[in-house]
């Protein structure tokens, strides 16, 4: 009788063991796609934040650089970067840019096939201020 109760006692441990694996292996991946995702949408409002601050630069001294320098200026996050290739302000003074963020992930950026996942370009525009 007491090794059937050590028995089904190992058999529960050992399945308590599997089911707090999973549950971890599903934590890690849930939390890198949320990590994404979060990255994702604060990204693109980063964007159109930068592109309104090019936007009223470009209003103020019609340079180019200066307001390239004023869009990377008005992105808070040091993992944020305007691309140059990407920064144009239209004959109307809308200003149109690309915004490239590199998301720190648990997992996901550091395996070569999903590090491209954790890389997120988002496109920010802003109409020419009015007067």
């Amino acid at each position: 009788m007491n090794s059937i109760r050590r028995d089904s006692g190992s058999i529960v441990l050992g399945w308590l063991t599997k089911l707090m694996v999973v549950m971890l292996l599903v934590g890690v991946v849930l939390f890198d796609v949320v990590a994404v995702g979060v990255s994702r949408m604060s990204a693109a409002d980063d964007a159109n934040t930068a592109a309104q601050a090019a936007a009223e630069e470009w209003q103020h001294s019609h340079d180019v650089q200066l307001a390239y320098n004023a869009a990377v200026e008005a992105i808070p996050n040091p993992a944020e970067h305007v691309l140059v290739r990407g920064f144009a302000i239209s004959s109307d003074g809308s200003a149109h840019l690309l915004l490239r963020r590199e998301t720190t992930t648990l997992v996901a950026y550091r395996i070569g096939a999903l590090k491209k996942y954790t890389t997120v370009t988002a496109h920010g525009e802003a109409p020419a201020p009015t007067q």
